[in-house]
């Protein structure tokens, strides 16, 4: 029986649009509690339609976690917001335990600093992704977000370094809707 190798995320205080594939990294896997639709590493990136749209926060699994890290999730629709490397913040947790992701994170695990929303990509299809990142130093609490809309991750991530450093994406899983 043959495994993949887990990728580990690199270190950093900027990340480009193009990083953020949401396929490209090892596979998050997202459950939607109210029907049982799961979004993995075969259905990744496709058009999910009304039934399968996480209207509440989706269940997450990422079996290759690190026991000794905390971890940040971070859900973002690409094409939700209207200037050049900007994106539109769905949800943001911090401080998520190994254990929660291997046993399936709910929305009440870690420290919630941007509540769910849930996907509304209204006239056209919008991507979106769901990326976990390592955090450097342990359990972090990062400022809030300016706002959701025209978010800056890359602003967001320079204003937590040093002290709340991550690394990553570690994993990710996208869809279109």
């Amino acid at each position: 029986m043959s495994t993949l190798p887990v990728l580990h995320g690199f270190c950093t205080t900027t990340i480009s649009g193009d990083m953020l594939d949401g396929c490209a990294f090892n596979p998050l896997m997202a459950v939607t509690e109210q029907t049982g639709w799961v979004l993995s590493q075969e259905n990744c990136g496709q058009i999910i339609g009304a039934t399968e749209a996480f209207d509440i926060p989706p269940v997450i699994y990422y079996d290759s976690a690190d026991p000794l890290k905390m971890y940040t999730l971070i859900f973002l629709d690409m094409d939700g917001a209207h200037e050049e490397d900007r994106v539109f913040l769905q949800w943001l947790v911090v401080n998520v335990p190994e254990s929660a992701l291997v046993q399936g994170m709910t929305y009440m695990d870690g420290d919630t600093v941007m509540d769910y929303l849930a996907p509304n990509p209204g006239t056209y299809e919008h991507r979106y992704g769901l990326y976990l990142y390592e955090q450097v130093y342990g359990t972090s609490y990062p400022p809030l977000p300016n706002a959701r809309e025209e978010f800056d991750l890359t602003g967001w991530i320079n204003s937590i370094f040093p002290e709340g450093a991550l690394c990553g994406p570690v994993a990710s899983i996208g869809f279109c809707a």
